[in-house]
């Protein structure tokens, strides 16, 4: 929880939660509710049928209702984090930010329900008697150790998810750190010792944790308020059953006395407990997890002060490896909600942390590393697990606890109703629709795997990018660049992985094969064989020039060139498609839940009548490999030639075109944008080929186009992937600067399936 003595933070803070409205969740409704009619089905008579069909099969209530995405957050405030036993009230707006996280990271509805009872009896009941609403239940906020006996018993008689996050979010999280930390410093997690300072429901949960990933449990010491938890404490009396787990038979003492030699420290007790000085006779390379918030155990400067060799985390925000519990209750829940489980094994929890573990091994998105201003984040001593704005975790981690949870038989669904690679794509569609149609083309690049060749392979982003196409198979790079620099890059962000490189100044096709091509194409417009040579030496011409020649089926370039010094050698050495009149520059485009194409923003300056019509027809073409039926609007200032002074004769004549040349093409216009977007101005033009929003966008010019796509992109927040070339010989696009490691893998996946298709067209022809 945040210091009480900032006034700065408190002021902001009471503004933030009680700025209208107040609080932090709301409820919507999630179907049309306008008429009578559709009243009368949200409640009565209507109602009544889906009621009859819960009576009958409880388990349609998953169908039926928001059961299957509703989670109970059930506190009642006895132990609220860095401020204790507070009361159900009081902590209501922790429970609501429990909910906050819930809908933001995993999109899981929540109540939070404050329960005024601290008898475990009581509680229990109160929680039993309400369980029927939902999909699961998280536990929050509740001492030590009733909360053990509650959770304990909600289990066993409860047949949905049940966890008390206290325990075991620090746990699993942890645990994936404690794994990676190991890994980095050379040691075995069965010969480590560890102490763990504080007795509490998270670290006697982290202690259970850590002897299932593999500690030994005579190497696990733990100290509580009154010392270390010994055999003679045990047999005293001073000792509850969950603490005299781990009684060792050792000589009474404090945290000083076991420090030394420690191989692991972890803390969730009070700031300040653990001095420099004890961290000194800890072992070599020690893991210090200071885990007490506010203020650590011990802070990583104090650390630094006397040990360099030292991997430290904290819970804070502020400083590296940030233990946050919400790297796994949302995602655990996403997983065990998804399946239907009745519980939250053991199991279920190990899978959470192998998730975190292996994916804070990949290379890190730029999106991420822009949110935490970081260039240089990496699997190492600062990078132990996944940053919580890490949109891939839902991904690796929900599908893991889902996984485990179909195999260990405590999901409704068999093996046979679960498919584990549709389910990851069913994820990927909550990070938006375009992860999810780039999902399906990634899937399909992957069957039939081509050779792209980058021109910029030395660009930290296109080796980031080549990384992951290669880890996911999606396609096979070829890097153009010095070999010594790409070689440098890789070592400089921890990649390891092989692939073609090719420097293209020592090249031998440069000035033979590819010299006398290029030479033969371009020498009646006054090319030399010494120019074609000379042009080869910059990666811009060699690259195409590889997809011309056959050595590579795609190309990309751009993230660090001008656009004009990619297209051009494009459009010279591979050179427009036989059956196309122009080459077309697209994007897709996501905003607002809508998928749509806008051309031409790319290529075509002022686009005559016949340019205008292969415009439309090539979008169209691209929007159909989307699988997106297109409905084209061709767009102008005014809507079908108000008078005779606003007529569009251009437009108008290319929808004619467009007509001849593809007939079954759903066309219209001109028209206003909004006018191809709202229906209820399209009521006023009944004429209309087509009603609801057009899908294809086709801009008067090149100007208008580029406006409209950085307007939507920049206000809107539309996500757009692209420019996607149409109409060249051979496949080929061009990169944006600024493009991210994710813009790179979508058009190296996009250029793969288009070489697919060349593959397919050549073998018809």
């Amino acid at each position: 929880m945040c210091p009480l003595d900032d006034k700065q933070l408190r002021n902001d803070a009471l503004d933030y939660h009680s700025s209208a409205p107040a609080g932090k969740i709301t409820v919507l409704p999630t179907k049309p509710h306008s008429t009578q009619r559709e009243l009368s089905l949200a409640y009565s008579p209507g109602v009544a049928y889906p009621c009859k069909e819960i009576q009958a099969n409880p388990n349609a209530a998953y169908k039926y209702t928001s059961k299957g995405n509703l989670v109970a957050v059930v506190s009642n405030g006895t132990a609220v984090l860095g401020l204790g036993d507070i009361g159900a009230l009081a902590g209501k707006p922790v429970m609501e930010g429990k909910g906050l996280l819930f809908k933001a990271f995993a999109d899981i509805n929540v109540f939070d329900i404050e329960v005024d009872r601290v008898d475990v009896d009581q509680f229990v009941e109160a929680v039993k008697a309400i369980a029927p609403t939902f999909g699961g239940i998280n536990l929050e906020d509740i001492k030590a150790p009733e909360c053990f006996e509650i959770e304990r018993r909600l289990v066993q008689e409860l047949d949905i998810p049940v966890m008390h996050d206290d325990q075991h979010g620090t746990a699993i999280i942890s645990g994936a750190a404690l794994l990676n930390g190991l890994e980095i410093v050379e040691k075995r997690v069965g010969e480590v010792k560890i102490v763990i300072l504080g007795a509490g429901a998270s670290a006697i949960s982290c202690a259970r944790h850590y002897v299932k990933l593999g500690v030994d449990l005579q190497n696990l010491i733990m100290v509580d308020s009154k010392g270390i938890i010994t055999t003679k404490r045990r047999d005293n009396g001073d000792l509850n059953e969950y603490k005299a787990e781990f009684a060792r038979e050792i000589e009474d003492g404090d945290i000083a006395s076991v420090i030394e030699g420690a191989d692991v420290f972890l803390g969730l007790s009070k700031g300040g407990l653990l001095t420099p000085e004890m961290v000194e006779k800890m072992a070599d390379r020690p893991l210090i997890f200071a885990l007490a918030n506010p203020d650590p155990e011990i802070t990583p400067e104090e650390v630094l002060s006397v040990r360099e060799d030292a991997i430290v985390a904290t819970g804070r925000s502020d400083y590296p490896n940030q233990i946050n519990n919400v790297l796994g209750f949302p995602y655990i829940f996403r997983g065990a909600l998804d399946v239907r489980a009745t519980e939250i094994t053991e199991g279920m929890k190990m899978a959470a942390t192998k998730a975190l573990a292996h994916l804070a091994k990949e290379p890190v998105p730029d999106d991420v590393l822009s949110a935490y201003g970081d260039d240089q984040m990496q699997f190492g001593p600062n990078y132990l697990i996944p940053k919580p704005f890490d949109a891939r975790i839902l991904i690796w981690e929900a599908s893991a606890v889902a996984e485990a949870a179909v195999n260990e038989g405590v999901s409704r669904l068999s093996p046979d109703e679960f498919d584990a690679d549709a389910y990851r794509e069913e994820l990927e569609s909550r990070l938006g629709l375009t992860r999810s149609i780039m999902r399906g083309v990634i899937n399909q690049a992957k069957r039939d795997v081509k050779r792209i060749v980058f021109c910029e392979g030395a660009d930290p982003t296109i080796i980031k990018a080549a990384s992951q196409c290669i880890s996911e198979g999606i396609c096979e790079p070829i890097l153009l660049g010095q070999i010594e620099r790409i070689d440098a890059v890789k070592e400089e962000l921890g990649l390891e992985f092989d692939c073609q490189t090719i420097d293209v100044r020592y090249d031998p096709r440069r000035r033979d094969e590819y010299a006398d091509e290029l030479h033969n194409l371009r020498g009646r417009r006054g090319l030399t064989r010494d120019d074609a040579v000379r042009l080869l030496k910059s990666s811009t011409y060699f690259g195409p020039m590889m997809v011309r020649m056959r050595d590579a089926d795609g190309y990309l370039g751009g993230v660090s060139h001008d656009y004009p010094d990619i297209v051009k050698p494009c459009l010279q050495v591979i050179g427009p498609n036989p059956g196309s009149h122009r080459i077309v520059g697209m994007y897709m485009m996501t905003v607002n839940g809508q998928l749509m194409f806008i051309g031409d923003a790319t290529i075509n300056i002022y686009p005559d009548a016949r340019t205008l019509a292969e415009i439309a027809i090539q979008t169209a073409k691209v929007a159909r490999r989307f699988g997106v039926k297109p409905k084209v609007a061709m767009l102008s200032f005014s809507n079908f030639g108000t008078s005779d002074e606003l007529r569009t004769d251009r437009i108008e004549e290319a929808i004619e075109i467009v007509k001849e040349m593809e007939p079954d093409l759903v066309v219209d216009g001109p028209m206003q944008a909004d006018t191809a977007l709202v229906s209820e101005i399209q009521e006023d033009y009944p004429f209309m080929s087509f009603k609801g929003p057009a899908n294809v966008l086709i801009c008067p010019n090149l100007a208008s186009a580029n406006i409209a796509y950085k307007l939507l992109q920049r206000v809107a927040g539309a996500e757009m992937t692209g420019p996607i070339l149409e109409g060249l010989s051979k496949p080929a696009h061009v990169l944006q600067r600024r493009d991210s490691v994710r813009d790179v893998v979508h058009m190296a996946a996009i250029c793969a399936v288009d070489s697919q298709r060349a593959s397919r067209q050549k073998l018809i022809d």
